[in-house]
């Protein structure tokens, strides 16, 4: 009787960590693909603004 409480309870256990560390890898993964979303967002901002500021420097406003 106590052997079949061991056994259920280390694979109860287990069977809990396996799902915690794979929504881990789950949540790491998305947030990389958030911030690199994001950063794609940055570099076409900088590009344009870079872009905005030639266009002034032509124009003699800056």
């Amino acid at each position: 009787m106590r052997m079949d409480i061991t056994l259920v309870l280390t694979v109860a256990i287990t069977a809990t960590l396996i799902v915690v560390v794979l929504v881990l890898v789950i949540i790491i993964i998305y947030q990389r693909w958030r911030i690199g979303d994001q950063n794609v967002f940055l570099e076409r901002f900088i590009r344009q603004n870079e872009e905005m500021r030639q266009k002034m420097r032509k124009a003699g406003i800056l």
